[in-house]
């Protein structure tokens, strides 16, 4: 900057820095200073002369920009003392003051971005508003599959329970399956039903005994086929079949291999039937007729059941 600017802008910078902040308030358009001028003034433009360059002038820090910028400050006030001049002489016309460019794009950026960040403001709110129902009505819609989820569960489970129901129904009501057919002779469907026995299939074998007993009433098996059918009811907890099945084997009291586990099993039946008395009467005989060929187990168990029923000695 060189001498002779540097006085003239100290010289006025009281001026021009109260000056300048006025400038910079007013609006960027004509500002008329009615309360100040008399009331034929007329309109006047600043003319050329002020915005000419200053020859010579050096930038304040080594950039043409600051020294440009500070040139069309000098020229904004020169202006502004020449209208104040004016003013209090009465010979005002209204005054128009240069705007900074670039204040003026800045103060529109400025603007144009603050009315963006209002609509972007109310359009968040909105969709906030929004996300806010979508979020109840999904909690709402949440409790109701909730709901039916339980409901479904419930009514599944009646049904299962109705079709057991149904099934056990069923199964009493149907008639039971017939016995294994024949083998044409006794002694094959003996042994046909036995062998249902040892294998594990007890209803099988129960049936293809009972077969036996009406199908071969003559037969010399029909004893023994009547204590396979005690030993199956047994199994079965079906303790007064087991009695009336192990008493018909035993008719007329045989000796066969068999005969004094069948004994014992026939007292057994009767404790199970709470018949204390024919428990002692049947232990009698076995002592009588089968104690002697009976095995260790046998006689064990038949003592067992005489000190339960409370036996006399015999």
């Amino acid at each position: 900057m060189n001498h002779s600017f540097k006085l003239r802008f100290n010289a006025r910078g009281k001026a021009a820095a109260g000056l300048s902040i006025l400038a910079l308030s007013l609006p960027l358009s004509i500002v008329p200073l009615t309360a100040m001028a008399p009331t034929g003034a007329h309109a006047q433009i600043f003319d050329d002369e002020d915005d000419k360059e200053i020859p010579g002038q050096q930038p304040t820090d080594n950039t043409v920009w600051d020294a440009k910028k500070l040139q069309r400050l000098d020229r904004n006030v020169r202006k502004l003392e020449r209208s104040v001049s004016r003013v209090q002489n009465q010979k005002s016309p209204p005054i128009l003051i240069e705007p900074d460019p670039e204040v003026v794009a800045l103060q529109a950026t400025v603007d144009t971005l603050s009315r963006k960040q209002d609509d972007q403001a109310a359009t968040i709110m909105t969709l906030t508003g929004q996300i806010e129902d979508l979020q109840h009505q999904n909690q709402q819609l949440l409790q109701q599959i909730t709901n039916q989820n339980a409901r479904l569960d419930t009514l599944v489970k009646r049904a299962d329970l109705a079709d057991a129901h149904l099934k056990d129904i069923d199964a009493q009501l149907a008639p039971p399956p017939p016995p294994p057919a024949s083998l044409g002779n006794a002694e094959s469907d003996f042994e046909q039903a036995f062998n249902l026995m040892t294998s594990g299939k007890v209803d099988d074998a129960d049936r293809a005994f009972e077969a036996f007993t009406t199908t071969w009433p003559q037969s010399s098996q029909l004893p023994e086929a009547w204590f396979r059918l005690g030993q199956i009811r047994a199994m079965k907890s079906n303790a007064s079949g087991a009695v009336a099945a192990y008493a018909t084997s035993l008719k007329g009291w045989p000796k066969t291999s068999w005969a004094p586990e069948a004994t014992v099993k026939l007292a057994q039946a009767l404790s199970d039937t709470n018949r204390p008395t024919d428990v002692c009467a049947t232990l009698a005989q076995f002592e009588k007729n089968y104690a002697k060929a009976a095995t260790t187990d046998t006689r064990s168990l038949a003592k067992t059941l005489k000190d339960k029923n409370r036996c006399a000695a015999a």
